[in-house]
């Protein structure tokens, strides 16, 4: 079953046509993958679905539901969350105070409670570094708390852009490794990342964009082994 359909979006920046007819989905359950260099349209298709620009034409489907004339805030209260490139973090809380913001939304005491462990289980740095200001944190370890937060409000789906984006290796593979298990508890995600053999490897399906067009698609494990990937972002 179909937990977001993009059908024939065109989104423009001014007068830049930045994203080109794109049709996309993904099923309930699955890690998709959306691959492409800088430019090629990533972040904008995110930001289409999730209400922060608008389509000029074309349809998005999210739940049984057409949002792409819905308000940002009101797609959120659906079960859509977003964990933003640069993390954008509130710098001047504290972790905990951050989490909960996260949970913003919510009603349901206990489930937070069960989610906040979770999250400090998931990334126990959060855990120990609670009641410090976010802006303490190291890159990578803001990056573990712009996922937690996402995650406690507990989505339907769940996106993330660029999670490894100018983290230290040692964490990138903390962070992968915690995308893996939120999604192993049912959770649905839709990735952007450069890092292309790591984003293949955990998901299911994959979409490439070049200049703002799918160029190529399909299974994770086929787009590892294809040649045009290989050449063009697994460096061999």
């Amino acid at each position: 079953m179909s937990m977001l359909e993009l059908k024939n979006i065109n989104t423009y920046y001014g007068n830049i046509h930045a994203v080109k007819n794109i049709s996309l989905s993904i099923n309930q359950g699955e890690i998709v993958t959306i691959l492409g260099s800088n430019g090629a349209g990533k972040t904008t298709t995110l930001h289409t679905i999730s209400g922060l620009l608008k389509p000029q034409s074309g349809e998005i489907i999210f739940d049984g539901q057409k949002i792409d004339r819905v308000p940002a805030h009101r797609i959120t209260a659906l079960g859509l969350a977003q964990s933003p490139e640069g993390r954008q973090i509130f710098a001047n809380l504290s972790i905990k105070e951050n989490l909960d913001m996260g949970a913003y939304l919510r009603k349901d005491t206990a489930e937070i409670k069960k989610d906040l462990d979770f999250v400090y289980n998931l990334f126990p740095k959060l855990l120990e570094r609670r009641n410090q200001l976010a802006q303490t944190l190291s890159g990578g370890e803001q990056q573990m708390l712009a996922i937690a937060r996402a995650y406690m409000s507990k989505p339907k789906l769940l996106l993330l852009d660029e999670p490894s984006l100018g983290i230290a290796p040692i964490l990138v593979g903390t962070i992968f490794k915690a995308i893996t298990e939120i999604n192993q508890l049912g959770m649905t995600i839709l990735l952007v990342e450069q890092n292309a053999n790591l984003a293949l490897k955990i998901s299911h399906r994959a979409y490439v964009l070049t200049n703002g067009e799918i160029t190529l698609q399909g299974a994770s494990s086929e787009l590892l082994s294809n040649p045009e990937i290989k050449k063009a972002y697994l460096g061999s």
